[in-house]
């Protein structure tokens, strides 16, 4: 029997904080829009994400960004609300929210925020308010805030906080970073008044300050204040840790907690306000112990925290009060709970690849393939974890009726996936993999220098696979005599991708770029003819193995498979390695050491190199031979035996197909 006293015992310690205990030192950070709430479609995922992530044992819960009105504040085209009515349809859907919440054990919060100069707006809007008139670099005009628009803008965050305790919360968090109109206001970057909102921090921090005084003042003492801050804007004149911290103290009888995270929305990645799979896991949190210096209250930290033994480090150490977990409250709902019974080794970890949140359209990212109001639907998709934004309740689905002998045919995510599935479903399991170790085409993040996280996801699918009984056959090609032999009721395939290879002079000759992975040892100078999101990923393990890197790709921007913030984080590493590119380029013919390749006007020239690699997409392995002999059984394909994808799709087919049986 685990002690859980000895398991995580900083993590564990409950904490107090405006008169309310934490059971924990767990919380999870805003992950999506409130008011998604009254869509019909959408609404009963966002309820099921956040009934989940309270069952899971956090020890608060927070509804994510909900803009306090519907003029000046709103990102997202979600229908009006008056949040000075208690009752009706809206009220009820948002206090659905607190009351899964409570019911599950947690605190219930929900984030409020005013984008300011940041909003854009909709038709028939007028322009966006901010501290100082500006014409963005976007062509939108900002109108200077005057005090009738301050005190509409005070009175609406105390309306809307009022609104949110008369549903059930316990308490709000204030978005006052970011960039966003608290920021805005804060930072002398940006506020350039010369009245007694401009000048000194203790004047910039004067508005913000008279948002969250008119909070408590219509809540009341017994409603939680959490306040989070971008402890610095990581730009060049930003505002600073210690600005920061002198402006948390101000806070010290108005709010009841800080929540410390960084960087601005306008530029996510370099300013780390979402952290890449680049950036330091916890990049945030000696920033948070600069902020505990300079007040009283409980601090927490957000960024990247995705272990319970670097969370167990950050409370020990004192650098936080709490940990913040986002993006892996999606990826594991029951971090906490895995935690503290004794099943660290069970935690999906999020590997920060952004599938859960891509970016933001409005904020420049305009490769992203939905519009903000169908990307707001699609926000809490998780790439390992396979329940997330399923668009049926779990618990509804029905149970076999009889435990069925099943074949899973591949050990890559997918089969593995799937084997663990049918499993846990009561199925007696086995899995057959030709190759002699368990992970497919993930075995190649045991060497690449960036992947450790989808490493250690493999690793747990790995280990979980065997830890729930599945019978696992190395070595083993599944055929005839194996299929008569187990006399399978379903069989699942999971034959996984080869890679394609398109009818170029030469290309025989050389190897594919996962070979790198592989013990191929290329020489000092790489040419990479293909320039896919494969080809960029090995092109950049190469450069930071010392290699220097070309790549060859004949559409007009290299990665293009895919998009918003990770393809931007995969682009400013590849630049920073100084890899060179040629876009709009054909290639026309290779050799061992040589491409022979036309520019987008046809002029041909020849580029060498020490050692030519190839990733021009990969080709599914033929399931036919395969589905011959299968007899009577009830025959899935997925992952990339389906179709060459991503490891989401593997992951999510893997499931669905084992829920099926």
């Amino acid at each position: 029997m685990v002690e859980k006293e000895r398991i995580f015992p900083n993590l564990m310690r409950p904490m107090k904080a405006g008169g309310r205990v934490f059971k924990n030192r767990i919380v999870n950070a805003p992950m999506a829009f409130g008011m998604i709430a009254l869509d019909p479609d959408a609404g009963p995922r966002a309820y099921r994400k956040i009934e989940s992530i309270a069952k899971g044992g956090a020890a608060a819960v927070c509804v994510g960004e909900t803009d306090v009105n519907f003029t000046d504040a709103n990102r997202i085209p979600f229908p009006p609300v008056d949040f000075s009515v208690h009752s009706g349809r809206a009220f009820e859907a948002i206090g659905r929210y607190a009351s899964l919440i409570k019911e599950n054990g947690a605190l219930a919060m929900i984030e409020l925020a005013h984008p300011g100069a940041e909003k854009t707006p909709f038709e028939g809007q007028k322009d966006p308010i901010g501290p100082c008139a500006l014409v963005r670099p976007d062509g939108v005009r900002v109108r200077a805030m005057n005090e009738e628009d301050m005190a509409g803008v005070i009175n609406d965050f105390a309306e809307t906080a009022d609104f949110m305790k008369a549903a059930g919360f316990d308490g709000v968090l204030i978005h006052a970073g970011h960039g966003f109109i608290f920021t805005q206001f804060l930072s002398a970057r940006l506020n350039k008044r010369t009245d007694e909102y401009g000048g000194n921090l203790e004047n910039r921090a004067r508005f913000p300050i008279r948002i969250l005084q008119g909070i408590r003042d219509r809540v009341g003492p017994d409603f939680l204040i959490e306040v989070r801050v971008s402890a610095q804007e990581g730009v060049e004149g930003g505002i600073t840790p210690r600005e920061t911290g002198i402006f948390c103290g101000m806070l010290d009888k108005i709010a009841d907690l800080i929540h410390v995270s960084t960087g601005l929305y306008t530029d996510p990645i370099e300013t780390r306000q979402f952290s890449s799979m680049y950036v330091p896991h916890a990049c945030n949190a000696d920033l948070a112990a600069e902020i505990k210096k300079y007040t009283s209250l409980p601090v927490g930290v957000v960024g990247g925290i995705n272990s319970p033994e670097q969370a167990e480090t950050i409370v020990a150490e004192g650098k936080a009060d709490y940990v913040i977990l986002g993006r892996q409250m999606l990826s594991d709902p029951y971090f906490p709970q895995k935690a503290f019974s004794g099943k660290a080794d069970e935690i999906r970890r999020c590997i920060r690849c952004f599938n859960c949140f891509p970016g933001s359209p409005e904020e420049g990212y305009t490769d992203i393939p939905w519009p903000s109001s169908e990307l707001a639907k699609r926000v809490g998709s998780c790439t390992i974890n396979p329940v997330s934004n399923l668009p049926f309740d779990l618990s509804e689905h029905p149970l076999p009726g009889a435990s069925e002998i099943v074949l899973v045919v591949g050990g890559g995510p997918a089969g593995m996936q799937a084997a663990i599935t049918a499993a846990e479903r009561g199925h007696k399991v086995t899995l057959a993999e030709k190759e002699d170790r368990l992970g497919g085409l993930l075995c190649f993040t045991d060497t690449d220098v960036d992947k450790e996280d989808l490493r250690n996801f493999k690793d747990l699918l790995i280990r979980v696979t065997y830890r729930r009984g599945v019978t696992v056959l190395l070595n083993t090609a599944a055929d005839a005599e194996l299929i008569e032999r187990l006399k399978p009721d379903a069989v699942i395939l999971a034959l996984g991708s080869r890679p394609a290879m398109p009818p170029i002079p030469g290309i025989d000759k050389i190897r594919h770029a996962m070979d790198v992975y592989y013990g191929c040892k290329p020489g000092k100078s790489v040419i990479m003819v293909g320039g896919g999101l494969v080809g960029c990923e090995v092109a950049l393990h190469l450069a930071k193995s010392g290699h220097d890197v070309t790549i060859i790709e004949m559409l007009p921007r290299v990665a293009d498979d895919s998009y918003g913030m990770y393809r931007e984080a995969l682009i400013r590493q590849m630049s920073r390695e100084a890899i060179r590119t040629y876009t709009n380029t054909r290639c026309l013919e290779v050799t061992t050491c040589s491409v022979r390749i036309a520019d987008k006007d046809g002029a041909e020239t020849v580029i060498g190199a020490d050692s030519v690699f190839y990733a021009l997409g990969m080709k599914s392995n033929s399931a036919d031979e395969l589905e011959k002999v299968i007899a009577n059984a009830k025959v899935y394909k997925v992952g990339d035996c389906l179709r060459p994808a991503k490891v989401d799709s593997a992951v999510r087919e893997g499931f669905l197909a084992a829920l099926d049986i």
